[in-house]
């Protein structure tokens, strides 16, 4: 789980997202192999702490978008569900913020309502967590998830 976390925010933190045409052939392999086991249960420990379920997230949210999986629109629901339950368990909180702006992945690309309304809540009550440094991209991804949708 840790050498996931730090591929994706070593990719993640260069600004421009993770692409698939940034990542090598072991990289890309790597994280197929992890969503397989994340599919069929086998790293279903991972929910149990705050970095393991965001792995969860990024594995059937991101990840399986990014691959190309075949699975993606099912994965969908799937990592809305670790989303919403990590933050009613208070997981979100425990991470710094853009580990938290990737935590609420899901709801950032849901089309429901009350997912968007919460996702505003959540960045809204980050506000005053934020360092200085990191206001701008904060207020990037509220505007962002103001407008979108």
């Amino acid at each position: 789980m840790e050498q996931f976390l730090k591929q994706w925010f070593n990719e993640y933190n260069k600004g421009q997202g993770v692409e698939a045409k940034s990542l090598c052939e072991e990289t890309q392999s790597e994280w197929a192999a992890l969503l397989q086991k994340a599919k069929s249960g086998h790293l279903d420990a991972w929910r149990r702490s705050p970095p393991g379920r965001m792995s969860l997230i990024l594995l059937m949210g991101p990840i399986a978008h990014l691959l190309d999986d075949n699975d993606v629109d099912s994965l969908q629901p799937k990592a809305r569900e670790l989303c919403i339950e990590g933050v009613e368990l208070g997981f979100d909180t425990q991470l710094d913020p853009v580990q938290r702006r990737c935590f609420y992945d899901p709801l950032f690309y849901s089309n429901n309502s009350e997912d968007r309304r919460l996702l505003l809540c959540l960045l809204e009550g980050m506000q005053s967590q934020v360092e200085s440094l990191q206001r701008p991209a904060w207020a990037n991804w509220y505007e962002q998830a103001s407008v979108n949708h």
